[in-house]
């Protein structure tokens, strides 16, 4: 039995005896479609904080793109200044949810990178979520363990990047939650960050299940479908990646979106950079870029996701100025867009 199912059970069972001791048949959980859409935009590595090298425009043209039909959006290593462009551009996505954006930050403004560079060009740096319908206020945790990765701060203290997950429910179906997440790209046997990390997140999620909430998570977990630290994810049903023989077994009870890719079943689409042609799958590029919903919350097994190919920018050199004419990818991750109908409480 998974932690906490049996309290949980307890709870529910509670909830569904009215004062006479009566059992009350709680309302059916009304199937709803929702497509998520994230993006690892490397918005101060690869773009130096800019808004003006096409970056914005591409991905609103993408979140905006009628035959995509997004819901929700999330966006890792996003800097302040980009957050504000896009929150612009979407303004009028749908005009009647004023509460649609929500960002949080993970380095704050004014501190330098390893190499003496100012993150973001000064302004702050960390993930967004954005929604087509109302967000309620958003909850931000940030992993006990720390990320392995460091930065200082504007008084020169060297200080360790700490990742997390934010979150925000639907006002119109509280029970509905939508996350970002970043988990630490380091994860060794001597340094384990991103797998300590990833328990973490497990457990979040496993109190989310427990707590009757439909979730869909999505961003860059910094981890391929065959590596051992997943399976706490994975639904035991999910097929092993071709070539994972000797993985322990999965245990969890999630589904990836892009787990059922006819052409790598287990695994998908890979998202770091464009794939090489011609090699197996799952080992042309990593997929680190997921979406993971609660596989019990799956109301048909029909649901899939897509990775996009990574469009290109006005060339930025290494001192952050535009070089017009010159044309480099916008990012090193490539958009992924998932689409599940879920079970949603009322």
């Amino acid at each position: 039995m998974r932690k906490g199912r049996a309290a949980g059970a307890l709870v529910l069972a509670a909830l569904l005896t009215n004062a006479t001791g009566a059992s009350v048949v709680p309302p059916e959980a009304p199937a709803v479609t929702y497509t998520a859409w994230t993006w690892n935009i490397s918005g101060h590595k690869m773009n130096h904080g800019r808004t003006d090298s096409g970056l914005i425009e591409e991905a609103v043209g993408s979140i905006r793109r009628a035959e995509n039909a997004v819901d929700f959006v999330s966006f890792n290593e996003i800097c302040y200044s980009q957050y504000r462009a896009v929150r612009a551009q979407l303004a009028s996505w749908n005009p009647d949810n004023p509460s649609f954006a929500r960002f949080q930050e993970a380095i704050p403004a004014g501190s330098k990178g390893a190499d003496g560079r100012r993150i973001c060009g000064g302004e702050s740096f960390g993930k967004a979520l954005f929604s087509r319908h109302r967000l309620g206020d958003a909850e931000y945790r940030t992993f006990a363990q720390e990320s392995g990765l460091y930065y200082r701060s504007d008084d020169g203290v060297r200080r360790p990047l700490m990742n997390g997950l934010l979150c925000a429910p639907l006002v119109d179906r509280p029970t509905m939650r939508f996350c970002s997440v970043h988990i630490g790209p380091i994860s060794t046997r001597k340094k384990p960050y991103g797998h300590h990390q990833l328990v973490e997140l497990d457990g979040i999620l496993d109190g989310f299940a427990d707590a009757g909430l439909t979730y869909m998570i999505a961003g860059d977990f910094n981890a391929n479908p065959d590596y051992d630290r997943l399976n706490r994810l994975y639904a035991p049903e999910v097929p092993e990646p071709s070539g994972s023989r000797g993985r322990a077994p999965n245990y969890d009870e999630d589904r990836e979106l892009d787990d059922t890719d006819s052409s790598c079943p287990g695994y998908g689409e890979e998202t770091s950079a464009e794939p090489q042609a011609g090699l197996p799958c799952g080992l042309s590029r990593p997929k680190i870029d997921m979406i993971f919903v609660r596989g019990d919350r799956l109301a048909s097994p029909d649901y899939s996701a897509d990775a996009k190919a990574i469009p290109s920018c006005t060339e930025i050199d290494e001192a952050g100025a535009l070089k017009p004419g010159n044309s480099e990818p916008c990012s090193d991750h490539r958009v992924l867009i998932g689409r599940a109908t879920l079970l949603v409480d009322p």
